[in-house]
């Protein structure tokens, strides 16, 4: 399920993947329907998914926190406000984007890009049988309590079975080896990913408590050696929760013959595709990449939550300052037939940074791991250019997902220019109750007086979403850009729908 940890007074969501909005196949318009769309301003739309998204996927300010009308009415000022600003900083012919800017809102879309493509060439392809889901539901109601013994290679695991065939039990094995009598238990479900052979080894076959498995060989080379300590089982659910667990099972088997159905079709895209480094260039770009991506414990300062850096540290893009310009003309590697310099490797990762499939590692094993993380960045390079030549870029999701990211900074720029450009002690930031009140409240309504006539909102659609008050932060994993969603932005505290005109549904 979805991993949660709790961070000060929200929680911190780990996800593998989200749908954007509209995305259960290609539609034949260009647009979305007026029945999905809650807000249109100018070019841009807020649709009924974005905004439930935007409410409940990043805390809220206290003035609007709460799930009552006005709060939701200062909801969808604020949405509706950033957009506002944003189309005015475009209208500026002074205005010009910066390159670094340019490039993170290039990796936002190719990301985007990317989840669609996977999504409609893999879990919308999925055709799950009622056989198939009745029995994943059955061990959806199992929790394991096992005890584990790793070991490093295939010689230590069969000498290790050796004695367990011989009759020593679990528990001296364990002793022998940890140097401990106390066995750690951990718990595991049906819903856990970690490892795909530990979840069939346990849900394929009958087993009794006390059942020593394996070894089992892992995704990275070491050996698993098990024993089911117990179990729980959850019965007499309610109907409530059966049924929750029910979508909760048919999602997930979704998720995992759709990987499979990608990960075929990914593996056909990067057949014949030879990638090898130049190890004198590589260790040269490992020492200049160390000095971004490691962080000594005593430098982490204020990191209050691990969950927080390790999320954040997935995302760092080189600056020009990062690079050893010396070497950046040198062949890197050679992939497809073609020679790629440091050079063109910084360009690609500065719209694409780099994503270890660690969370933790030890320095010593910090090259390997940037190696793994080039050959998946090159495998999103393939999947990318695959999602540009049929079109995806110009798909209306993609389209308005790249400029929910683009009008969220926009519109932080003009607060800030308005910031720096007043005189007022008293104000402390420029998302203060008095910095909105008295200088942002007053410029949204110049601006939906002036924009009044290309604003447009759907207030069956608005009326029909019910909003929370549970404050949470989600992310992804193992993506680029793991933060799901821009902050809320704080704009203003109106609640009143004195501008614009009533959109009709289709």
């Amino acid at each position: 399920m979805l991993a949660q940890k709790i961070y000060r007074s929200f929680y911190v969501l780990t996800v593998s993947f989200f749908l954007l909005s509209g995305c259960g196949g290609k539609k034949d318009v260009d647009s979305y329907p007026n029945s999905e769309v809650m807000a249109r301003v100018g070019d841009r739309v807020i649709t009924k998914s974005e905004f439930i998204r935007r409410v409940e996927y990043t805390p809220r300010p206290s003035y609007c926190s709460g799930d009552n009308s006005i709060h939701k009415k200062i909801i969808l000022n604020s949405l509706i406000a950033e957009k506002l600003l944003a189309l005015d900083v475009l209208a500026k012919p002074e205005f010009e984007s910066p390159i670094q800017f340019d490039k993170y809102i290039q990796g936002r879309r190719e990301q985007a890009m990317r989840q669609l493509y996977r999504y409609e060439h893999g879990i919308n392809l999925v055709n799950s049988t009622d056989e198939q889901l009745n029995r994943s539901f059955k061990d959806a109601h199992r929790e394991f309590d096992l005890g584990f013994i790793t070991l490093p290679d295939s010689q230590f695991a069969y000498a290790t079975k050796t004695f367990l065939d011989d009759g020593e039990s679990f528990e001296s094995v364990y002793e022998r080896i940890l140097g401990t009598k106390v066995v750690e238990v951990k718990k595991l479900t049906w819903f856990d990913d970690e490892e795909i052979i530990i979840r069939e080894a346990l849900f394929s076959q009958p087993l009794e408590k006390g059942s020593v498995i394996g070894p089992l060989e892992l995704r990275d080379g070491k050996y698993l050696i098990l024993k089911v300590m117990g179990w729980n089982d959850k019965l007499n659910m309610s109907e409530s929760a059966n049924r929750t667990l029910w979508e909760d099972v048919v999602s997930k088997v979704k998720e995992r013959e759709g990987n499979l159905i990608f990960n075929e079709h990914t593996a056909e895209l990067m057949r014949g595709k030879s990638f090898v480094l130049e190890e004198n260039t590589f260790r040269v770009v490992v020492d200049d990449l160390a000095e971004k991506y490691l962080m000594k414990e005593s430098d982490k300062g204020s990191m209050l939550n691990q969950a927080i850096w390790d999320l954040e540290k997935q995302h760092l893009a080189l600056n020009e300052s990062d690079l050893n310009e010396s070497h950046l003309d040198q062949k890197l590697f050679s992939f497809d037939g073609k020679d790629w310099t440091v050079q063109d490797f910084y360009i690609l990762v500065a719209s694409h940074p780099l994503v270890f499939r660690e969370k933790r590692f030890e320095m010593s094993d910090f090259a390997r791991q940037v190696k793994l993380a080039i050959a998946d960045l090159l495998k999103d390079h393939i999947i990318t250019g695959e999602a540009y030549a049929k079109g995806y870029s110009t798909r209306k999701e993609i389209i308005s997902y790249e400029q929910m990211w683009q009008d969220q900074y926009l519109s932080g720029i003009y607060k800030e220019v308005i910031r720096f450009s007043i005189d007022d002690s008293t104000i402390s930031s420029s998302n203060s109750i008095p910095f909105i009140e008295g200088y942002m409240n007053p410029i949204i309504d110049s601006l939906q007086t002036v924009y009044s006539s290309d604003i447009y909102i759907n207030f069956d659609v608005y009326e029909a979403v019910s909003i929370t008050h549970i404050d949470m932060f989600v992310a992804q994993d193992n993506v680029p850009y793991p933060v799901l969603v821009p902050p809320f932005p704080q704009i203003t505290t109106d609640h009143i729908f004195d501008y614009g005109s009533k959109l009709e549904s289709d």
